[in-house]
């Protein structure tokens, strides 16, 4: 299960890295800027989980595959949107497409992987959650707020709800005795399918204002 979390973790800090570089893009940002955003984007949640299980350092700054996957990454999208200008923008709203599967596997991936870490740490399933949840939509908030937005999980989104759903359905599976790499995928699978379907038929959360 190690060498798979350690696979799965690479493919969502790749994943997370390319929705931060396109954010930037979008916002303009030079190449400092896109590469700062992916690697917070990737990375930031991952940090959180850490230091409120007091890992010290960081897994980011001992383990450096992640941040070279982050930057191999944001160099990569940076790249195209610099060479191929015309085309990166004339196909914005494939790309806004793209970035959304991207934060989609990036949540999955990075929900599953913070519940997985909590659990080598406690056995409280509440905490484990927050974790998992918290591991998901760290980076992505910080991302968000560094660009001047609102984050995604505050906005009716069904966002931070999706991670939640897919954590449950990862956590009760292994409580059950399903293989734990049988019941990741599962959790994964309910991320992403929600995130979607939401972002596909525009659901929301209830919200006072429309």
């Amino acid at each position: 299960m190690e060498t798979t979390v350690f696979v799965l973790e690479l493919i969502g800090v790749a994943a997370f890295a390319m929705s931060g570089a396109l954010t930037a893009i979008k916002k303009k940002a030079d190449i400092f800027g896109v590469i700062f955003l992916a690697v917070t984007t990737a990375l930031g949640g991952g940090v959180i989980r850490d230091v409120l299980l007091g890992r010290f350092p960081p897994r980011m700054f001992v383990s450096y595959a992640y941040l070279l996957v982050a930057l191999i990454a944001a160099v990569a999208v940076f790249a195209d949107a610099y060479f191929r200008s015309e085309r990166f923008y004339a196909n914005r709203e494939k790309i806004i497409s793209v970035n959304n599967i991207f934060d989609a596997v990036g949540l999955a991936v990075f929900t599953v992987s913070g519940m997985n870490t909590a659990m080598l740490d406690s056995d409280n399933v509440l905490l484990i959650l927050f974790l998992g949840v918290t591991t998901g939509i760290g980076g992505g908030i910080l991302r968000d707020v560094m660009t001047g937005t609102m984050p995604k999980v505050l906005r009716k989104q069904v966002y931070a709800t999706a991670s939640l759903a897919g954590g449950i359905v990862y956590y009760v599976m292994f409580a059950l005795g399903v293989n734990e790499i049988v019941s990741a995928f599962a959790g994964m699978a309910v991320i992403v399918t929600l995130r979607i379907l939401a972002t596909v038929f525009e659901w929301d959360l209830p919200a006072p204002v429309r």
